[in-house]
């Protein structure tokens, strides 16, 4: 039985339990998870922007499954938001290089 701060929620077939205590993510993900820490609506939309460049590409090894880290997926969502993690921008710009 589940406790009042904590329920099911599903999004075409993806299922995580939610908690209101504070969501509790794994550093690395396989891609259904990353999908839905990403509030993707499937493992195919989430793929899709992967090929696009919109999230970071996992990494791959010999004898694992590809993974993405939790703080790329992070620092992919907050340049699409022109945010910024530990005070570093995160909008790659190069016209202050250019002399």
């Amino acid at each position: 039985m589940q406790s009042d701060v904590e329920h099911q929620t599903s999004t075409r077939g993806l299922t995580r339990l939610v908690s209101s205590a504070g969501d509790r993510w794994p550093l690395e993900m396989r891609a259904e998870t990353a999908a839905l820490y990403c509030d993707e609506p499937s493992v195919a939309a989430f793929k899709a922007k992967v090929d696009r460049g919109v999230y970071c590409e996992p990494v791959r090894g010999s004898g694992i499954l590809p993974k993405w880290h939790r703080k790329k997926l992070d620092r992919d969502i907050a340049r699409r938001h022109s945010l910024q993690i530990d005070g570093e921008p995160l909008i790659e710009d190069a016209t202050g290089l250019i002399a």
